[in-house]
């Protein structure tokens, strides 16, 4: 019983070294990206309102895809893009059977991430637009559908302006060199990894690339910044915690942070 014991310490005890040892490999030198995410990219768990203690805070990465060409706005898309038989063979997929809706296996690809820039403030422009024509509409013709329709379209665009994620989907590379050469000279910017899976669909008769998750979805908050994210006063009168957090991203591309406020 002893030995046996004693193995399974060794296990626990290695399978530690290893996990630090990845963690300081990954701080180690210059960052890939450092950036200041709040509240809008980075949500809270559903429970911590209801936390007694102020230790083990995790925070989920929110990130969009823009609006597709041609189409209305909408705050929330599903988070697949178009794509050709060609662009799926250079992030190294098979080609797809095209008899069926085939779906290939999963692979871990690099992804280029944009926040606060070009594809955010043109999706202001569209819910800005989408709102300006509601109400064009309904002063025409103040009938109940179109009263609705401008309050909806309102508050679509309050949100964009002020609570949605600015953090949004640009492209996917099977090579990190390529996507850090062709963004390097933006600093707003993320390169990370996420699981990707292509289809075919006859429906549409088109390619699509499903964008499943991130690789590294949370990033744990250290104890020292957790008290940010508790805040007594906007908790006890039931309001939303405003924070930013420092993080950055290190040479295996996973997050830490680095300051909150």
């Amino acid at each position: 019983m002893k030995k046996y014991l004693i193995i399974g310490l060794m296990i626990l005890l290695g399978t530690n070294i290893i996990a630090l040892s990845g963690v300081a490999f990954n701080r180690m030198g210059e960052p890939t990206a450092q950036l200041t995410l709040t509240e809008r990219e980075l949500s809270l768990p559903y429970n911590n309102r209801a936390e007694k203690e102020n230790s083990g805070i995790s925070l989920s990465i929110d990130w969009r895809i823009p609006t597709k060409e041609g189409e209305e706005y909408r705050s929330w898309a599903a988070k697949e893009i178009n794509i050709t038989k060609n662009e799926i063979l250079a992030l190294g997929f098979d080609p797809l059977d095209m008899k069926d809706n085939y779906w290939a296996e999963s692979k871990e690809l690099y992804w280029a991430l944009e926040l606060n820039g070009a594809l955010y403030k043109a999706e202001v422009e569209k819910a800005t637009t989408a709102y300006q024509m509601a109400l064009a509409t309904f002063e025409g013709d103040s009938n109940e559908n179109n009263n609705r329709k401008q309050k909806e379209t309102s508050k679509s665009l309050k949100r964009e302006k002020t609570a949605n994620s600015r953090l949004f989907f640009i492209e996917a590379s099977a090579d990190y060199e390529s996507l850090a050469t062709k963004f390097s000279e933006q600093k707003n910017i993320l390169i990370v990894k996420g699981l990707i899976k292509p289809y075919f669909t006859k429906r549409h008769n088109s390619y699509r690339l499903l964008l499943k998750h991130l690789s590294v979805e949370h990033i744990m908050v250290p104890l020292e910044y957790s008290e940010v994210f508790l805040n007594p006063k906007s908790l006890a009168k039931g309001k939303a915690v405003h924070y930013s957090v420092d993080i950055k991203w290190g040479s295996r591309l996973e997050p830490w942070v680095v300051g909150a406020k």
